[in-house]
């Protein structure tokens, strides 16, 4: 070929996409349908997620707009929470029949709808009439579920010549699943019941309980972590869960250990939260240092009486108040001087 001649060069770009559909459902349960009269009422659900996105539903039972004719249920789909870029989605309302909840009835949807964050939602302010509803069945003992589809497509542009690296999802879970049923190097046996156990491995529950991590510590060593000697609130809270590990396990000394370190830190705002807990677990000593500190101060034990910590003692054990009227009579008749006639 002539060096002046010119040299045909093809270039081949290629390129794949991949739609990916992400599938949401909810029930939606309004029970005592009959009971709600206000005519602005709006019923709200729980938020539920769809395409990666927080959505929930709006139900107005007596309508979102009055009409003269006839009045009509209303149902909107909201997006909570806000997201990159453009939300669009399809969805659909149905009620289900409670005798037969795979029969859907007066289905409303619509397809590749674009949602808008803090918005009334989409949906539809004729859903259902009153009328109608009331001959559907669907309501069973005063109860009314309205179900709720969203489906929402993504498509993923992969350019094979973009450079882009694609890395596979996590398989930390699926390893660590295995390691759990191979029982390969387990060290320690948890026993739930009498009649199931699991062959598992210290170092990975201490890791991923800090807990477990300072049971461990003193089952290797006989003693608490260096940072449970503080007094703060992470070293409280710590004995806490560790008295109920404690308990469960039947390790009485590290039990009697953790009861002492609560007992050393009552204040006015924790002691009714610690005589709850030494309520539930048995623990008598820490019970008597939490009554005496109640009865030692009329003044701080009317301070105590306000606290959250008290009012879920009551709750929980309302009999324990009658120990600390009991504790209180004590301390009067240590504090009476009687005098004797000669």
């Amino acid at each position: 070929m002539p060096a002046s001649a010119a040299e045909a060069t093809t270039i081949t770009s290629k390129t794949s996409s991949t739609v990916v559909v992400h599938t949401g459902e909810h029930l939606f349960k309004v029970v005592g349908h009959s009971l709600v009269t206000g005519s602005n009422t709006i019923l709200t659900s729980e938020t539920f997620r769809a395409g990666g996105h927080d959505r929930a539903i709006a139900y107005y039972p007596n309508g979102r707009v009055p009409r003269v004719d006839e009045q009509f249920t209303s149902v909107f789909l909201k997006l909570i929470s806000p997201g990159e870029g453009e939300v669009r989605a399809s969805y659909s309302f149905c009620l289900q029949d409670p005798e037969m909840p795979s029969t859907n009835k007066f289905i409303f949807g619509k397809t590749s709808c674009k949602f808008l964050f803090g918005g009334k939602g989409l949906g539809t302010s004729s859903f259902v009439s009153k009328a109608d509803l009331a001959t559907s069945g669907c309501l069973k003992d005063d109860c009314l579920v309205i179900k709720c589809t969203v489906e929402v497509y993504k498509v993923i542009r992969e350019d094979e010549d973009s450079g882009n690296i694609t890395v596979p999802p996590s398989n930390l879970s699926i390893d660590l699943s295995d390691l759990l049923e191979s029982g390969l190097k387990a060290d320690l046996t948890v026993n739930i019941g009498s009649s199931k156990s699991f062959k598992v491995h210290a170092c990975l529950l201490s890791a991923r309980s800090p807990v477990f991590e300072a049971l461990l510590h003193y089952m290797y060593k006989d003693s608490l972590p260096a940072f449970m000697e503080e007094t703060t609130e992470e070293a409280t809270n710590m004995a806490r869960h560790l008295l109920v590990a404690a308990d469960r396990y039947a390790v009485e000394r590290l039990k009697l250990m953790c009861e002492s370190k609560l007992s050393k830190e009552l204040d006015v705002k924790t002691v009714g939260f610690t005589l709850d807990l030494a309520e539930w677990y048995n623990c008598q000593r820490l019970k008597d240092c939490c009554l005496k500190y109640m009865a030692r101060d009329f003044e701080r034990l009317r301070d105590i009486k306000r606290t959250e910590g008290f009012e879920q003692l009551k709750k929980n054990h309302p009999l324990v108040v009658c120990d600390i009227l009991d504790e209180v009579i004590d301390k009067l008749n240590q504090q009476a001087v009687i005098t004797l006639p000669p």
